[in-house]
């Protein structure tokens, strides 16, 4: 299959496309460039994602390192339906094969004033991320933008060793916005802090019933096998009497966790 053939598959959605576009990677053709960026901008403008994902994959296998600025520039640009999963995956190869040279593209990301441009470089910074990096992050979650903020705190577990980052993920768990929340929730599973439990029993009654829905697991996760385990069983059932039932369902799994579930009769 050649390129000409890709672009019709595309259209079509005829046949497997990828042995040929993984052939065409590999390739080591750079006469190919040209045309796979040109129609990596139609397929942009288009809002076709998955004729996006196939010029991505092309691009850095011709390019690797060098084609990372243009890649996470495409990936800062919202599709509609997007499933970035697989774009993801291979910006996270680059980005791990040579950080120091995906690092400085990454900060320049942040620094811009554009909304969707900063978004991408927050959620890369989680792979090539120091200690330093801190206080940027401090002021991202601040920013009142929520998308901001959550992408921040996907960087922020990544230092998970850091305990200023680990402050500054619990302090989200307060944050207004109820998204923000949630991912505060989930990420303060990387850090592994028992002492959280306290600041999550407090969220029992929130508004919202996707937080109350991930404290069930993430407090059972925290409290295994340390001294906040009382204080989280006493927090689980209350979520296990909750009305709804996504979060009687989380409160039964972490009550499960710390082998504390009640017969039910």
């Amino acid at each position: 299959m050649t390129l000409a053939e890709v672009f019709r598959h595309v259209e079509t959605l005829d046949g497997d496309p990828w042995p040929s576009v993984h052939a065409l990677a590999m390739s080591g053709d750079r006469s190919l460039v040209p045309p796979v960026q040109a129609a990596l901008e139609r397929y942009l403008d288009e809002d076709d994602w998955y004729g996006r994902d196939l010029m991505v994959y092309i691009l850095a296998g011709l390019r690797g390192v060098a084609a990372f600025p243009l890649l996470l520039r495409a990936f800062a640009r919202p599709l509609r339906g997007d499933d970035r999963d697989n774009f993801c995956a291979w910006l996270a190869d680059i980005m791990e094969t040579d950080p120091a040279a995906c690092r400085p593209i990454i900060l320049s990301f942040i620094a811009t004033g554009h909304h969707d441009l900063r978004s991408a470089g927050l959620w890369a910074l989680g792979y090539v991320v120091q200690s330093n990096d801190v206080e940027l992050l401090r002021e991202a979650l601040a920013d009142p933008d929520p998308r901001i903020r959550q992408d921040a705190l996907g960087a922020l577990s990544s230092l998970k060793g850091d305990r200023r980052a680990y402050e500054l993920v619990l302090s989200a768990v307060h944050d207004p916005d109820a998204l923000t929340r949630e991912s505060a929730v989930l990420h303060l599973r990387w850090f592994a802090d028992a002492a959280a439990v306290e600041h999550l029993a407090r969220l029992i009654q929130d508004p919202d019933v996707r937080v109350r829905s991930i404290l069930g697991e993430t407090i059972g996760t925290l409290a295994v096998g340390t001294d906040r385990s009382a204080m989280a069983v006493d927090a689980l059932l209350s979520l296990f009497a909750d009305d709804a039932p996504q979060v009687r369902a989380g409160a039964a799994r972490g009550l499960g966790m710390l082998g504390a579930l009640p017969a039910l009769t």
